[in-house]
């Protein structure tokens, strides 16, 4: 190559080479640039000192907002305006104001130039207001873009992912077998795998819409509204609350009857059931015993998507927008509140005056309880001087005290007013459930972990999540329509290997993702497996037995313990599940001529498939070595169920 068309291809490649590197940085949007590139630099250097817990100067620099918002000095930012931003001035290495106030630890030039960066991609402020620049800038973000008209909610949430797959240059695994699809839906909708019969029916079904009419056919059995209810019973109420057959009852019909959701919310936090179906709904509020600060710490996940017990002390130290005030307030809306007798079982009897509290931040500094809430909304209420005393009257009250067997009704009731706040347009609390039955369904939430929906956890996809909730609340928080809608998805529908060396990243949803199996889900499907049923006094012992063991509810991993381990080994009530009686999956597979019939039989039962050679060949050599085929068959079942292949939903 001569000299000058080596200097002629050096500057077409520079050319190139540097246009296609500012093309990508040019690509990244701001808010993309914060989370990876600005925020790291604030958290190693400065929310030490100006966030959560402690601001110094009034000055938070968790986000955009509470930048724009500054502390005593004003603003802490100028958008589109490095060289003019406190930020960036305070950070320099120069006289007078000056910080990290550490000589040690003083920010790179690099960091600094990050900082610079950041602030120059940011659109001018104008004459704006911090609320109305930030609604401009969120309007600004790149977007995926609109979805056809037209297309139906479950294509609809197809094709949000297919962009995002497009968009991050992602192959998305293939769709799943009939019979994985199967037992996944089983698993997820049911809360147990199929029977050998009901696979064998759906497989050999040649109708093209055989999938959504399992689908319509899961929803409308008996074993969904109690799979539900079993996994909002521990949803709602943990582990270490004691079961109650009303509350379950409850719970059950609502999830039977496709109950609106927020209708259920309500059911719950205003606890004055109208209905006997809806007795139960006083559980929620009456097990945590006039605990008003539990029931406080119990409501946000439902209500607002997020935890709020870090907020008692102090404003939330990683969330800016969790503060005191809202732990307080929502403690505040409750505790005029009390157990009570009455004729119908156990009710919430409501004081109508009283329930004044004052609160202390980390300054010391008092401030009085209002009702304000996560949502930005709140409720006015009187609150009598310091020096009056307040007089309950019958007349404030809708069911006075003092009405034998029966709870207290104010006419102004806290719960009902705030069960209005946050059941009646109130985005975040369609966000939180169809965040949570995302996780359930496809493995994790949009955000994670599903009841972390605050500042701090961005959602993997923001769009989709949006239009899933508001979908959901236009709909009438119809349930029963939202999970039908995200089963029949393509997403969902995928199977967990894909072809790549790479597989894609778990929050694409580019592939099926393992959902470790609850207690209850590996109970009912033990029982299908091994074709054994058992009489009350023993299942209610079953269940306590694996709800100890297996205490976690949708868990991130697969992660079997000892404990785990040890109880399925060592239980004389899941060996006795194990034992040849007539009927029962050991003795049906004992029967079977050969080996190899038998091996077969007991993949089809537990994993519903077939084995490979190895597999084969293997449990072939485990029956022979058996002292009778009852013990062989019951070993190798016992080997199957407990291995992470039946415990794990693909």
């Amino acid at each position: 190559m001569n000299g000058s068309r080596f200097f002629a291809f050096t500057a077409i490649l520079f050319v190139w080479l540097y246009s296609g590197a500012a093309q990508a940085q040019q690509a990244e949007s701001a808010e993309e640039y914060w989370s990876r590139r600005v925020e790291p630099v604030l958290d190693k250097s400065c929310l030490k000192c100006h966030a959560g817990v402690r601001q110094q100067g009034g000055l938070d620099l968790r986000s955009l907002q509470t930048l724009l918002r500054g502390g005593d000095s004003g603003p802490a930012i100028v958008p589109g305006k490095p060289d003019e931003s406190r930020l960036v001035k305070y950070v320099l290495p120069q006289p007078g104001p000056h910080m990290p106030p550490d000589p040690k630890k003083q920010l790179s030039p690099e960091a600094i130039k990050t900082l610079k960066t950041w602030i120059a991609m940011l659109p001018p402020l104008g004459t704006k207001s911090v609320p109305e620049y930030m609604q401009a800038y969120q309007r600004s973000l790149p977007s995926l873009g609109a979805p056809p008209a037209g297309l139906t909610p479950t294509a609809t949430i197809d094709w949000f992912l297919q962009a995002g797959w497009k968009q991050g240059k992602l192959t998305p695994a293939r769709p799943a077998s009939d019979s994985v699809f199967a037992r996944r839906v089983y698993l997820d909708l049911a809360g147990r795998i199929p029977t050998s019969e009901e696979l064998r029916q759906f497989v050999g079904d040649y109708h093209g819409d055989k999938r959504e009419l399992l689908v319509t056919k899961l929803l409308a059995s008996d074993d969904y509204p109690r799979h539900f209810r079993e996994v909002f019973d521990t949803t709602l109420m943990g582990r270490s609350v004691g079961k109650n057959a009303l509350w379950s009852a409850f719970l059950e019909d609502a999830f039977r009857t496709n109950r609106p959701w927020n209708a259920l919310v309500r059911d719950i936090l205003v606890a004055r059931p109208t209905e006997k179906s809806q007795q139960g709904a006083v559980w929620f509020l009456a097990a945590r015993n006039n605990s008003f600060q539990a029931i406080a710490e119990a409501v946000a996940p439902v209500a607002f998507g997020v935890k709020i017990g870090c907020a008692q002390c102090h404003n939330h130290p990683l969330a800016w927008e969790i503060e005191q005030r809202h732990y307080w307030g929502l403690v505040a809306a409750f505790n005029r509140g009390k157990n009570v007798d009455t004729d119908a079982g156990t009710g919430i009897s409501e004081s109508a005056i009283g329930g004044f509290i004052n609160f202390a931040n980390l300054k010391k500094e008092s401030q009085t309880a209002s009702l304000v809430f996560l949502n930005g909304k709140s409720v006015s209420e009187r609150v009598p001087a310091a020096d009056e005393k307040e007089i309950d009257k019958p007349e404030l009250y809708r069911v006075p005290p003092g009405t034998p067997r029966t709870a207290a009704v104010p006419k102004f009731s806290r719960r009902e007013a705030f069960a209005d706040s946050v059941t009646k347009d109130n985005p975040l609390l369609a966000r939180a459930f169809v965040n949570r039955i995302w996780a359930k369904l496809l493995g994790r939430g949009f955000v994670q972990p599903a009841d972390q929906l605050d500042s701090k956890h961005r959602p993997s996809h923001p769009e989709l999540l949006d239009w899933l909730a508001k979908d959901f609340e236009t709909s009438g928080y119809n349930v029963q329509r939202l999970v039908k809608n995200i089963v029949l998805t393509r997403v969902y529908q995928l199977d967990a290997k894909t072809a790549s060396k790479t597989p894609p990243p778990p929050e694409s949803f580019a592939r099926a993702l393992e959902k470790p199996l609850s207690a209850e889900q590996l109970l009912h499907s033990l029982q299908v497996a091994t074709a054994t049923k058992t009489d009350d006094p023993e299942t209610e012992k079953l269940e306590r037995g694996f709800v100890k063991a297996f205490p976690d509810l949708m868990p991130d991993t697969y992660n079997p313990s000892l404990q785990q381990a040890l109880f399925l080994t060592n239980s004389p009530l899941v060996d006795k599940l194990l034992k040849p009686t007539p009927g029962n999956t050991t003795t049906k597979l004992a029967a079977l001529p050969t080996p190899e019939l038998q091996v077969r039989g007991a993949f089809q039962v537990t994993f519903g498939r077939l084995p490979d050679a190895t597999e084969l060949a293997q449990c072939q050599a485990i029956l022979k070595t058996a002292s009778s085929p009852e013990r062989g068959v019951q070993n190798l079942l016992w080997a199957l169920l407990t291995s992470a292949e039946f415990q794990v939903n693909h």
